[in-house]
């Protein structure tokens, strides 16, 4: 079978897959627990107006971090550290790779699958935290405008940073120890940093592409001294080209042992 044509079946194949599993249930379940405090602190708002409790402050200050500084990443290195060394933990490496398709449309149609469940699960849930939190400006054409970009920025951080796990997973076996180090670790660090430190982060690329107002959103905006948005396309995009090419690469020349601990 030709590349692309093996790369559509098992693109298809595991995003039925994933659709199915209790991994994927789970993961949509965690994404919608800022809609669910969302609602609850709009019906305060309706109900008590003077409470000073906003919606739409919450989305800024809380819900965005929310998403892009842990629910991003975190989807991203389940998803992306998955690829491989769940088949190896599974023992179904082998059924995978003896057949007659290219090994690097293995590896790149799960990553594709991965993408592409990942999007539903973020997106949908960040739409109705949107819909929530803007009510009275969801005729404003602006407020829309804001949407569309926030959406594209979490597609291009899924991209970047599902790469470089696919790229770990490929690399060693227990990945999700260093994704969990990288993210909670050097992502959550390093990007409060003054000066240019700060651009060795895929945060920092990522928020740069925001549109956010530094009074709005102190937490997550806090030092950023941002980049501009083809620099950081430009990053995004390059880390994600590099990744994915390392990790086709190992995958094609590497010697997986079933059940193997190192």
């Amino acid at each position: 079978m030709d590349f692309f044509g093996a790369l559509k079946r098992i693109f298809v194949s595991f995003v039925r897959f994933g659709l199915k599993t209790g991994r994927t249930r789970l993961l949509w379940s965690i994404s919608l627990i800022p809609v669910v405090l969302l609602g609850i602190i709009k019906i305060i708002e309706w109900a008590r107006p003077a409470s000073g409790i906003s919606a739409g402050d919450f989305f800024s200050n809380t819900v965005l971090v929310f998403y892009f500084q842990l629910l991003i990443p975190v989807l991203a290195l389940f998803f992306g550290s998955s690829i491989i060394t769940d088949e190896v933990d599974n023992k179904t490496l082998v059924y995978l790779t003896t057949c007659p398709v290219p090994k690097a449309s293995i590896l790149l149609g799960k990553y594709l699958a991965g993408v592409v469940l990942m999007a539903m699960i973020i997106i949908s849930s960040f739409f109705a935290s949107f819909l929530i939190a803007s009510v009275p400006s969801l005729n404003a054409p602006e407020a829309w405008t804001r949407f569309l970009r926030y959406g594209g920025v979490a597609f291009v951080a899924l991209l970047s940073y599902s790469a470089l796990f696919a790229f770990l997973g490929t690399l060693m076996k227990r990945s999700i120890l260093v994704g969990l180090l990288f993210v909670f670790g050097w992502e959550s660090v390093v990007q409060y940093f003054p000066g240019s430190t700060q651009k060795f982060t895929l945060i920092h690329s990522i928020k740069s592409l925001l549109p956010l107002q530094a009074e709005q959103t102190k937490f997550l905006v806090f030092h950023l001294e941002p980049s501009g948005a083809a620099e950081s396309l430009l990053t995004l995009f390059l880390v994600t080209a590099v990744a994915l090419s390392l990790a086709t690469v190992i995958f094609q020349i590497k010697e997986y042992v079933l059940g193997d601990s190192n």
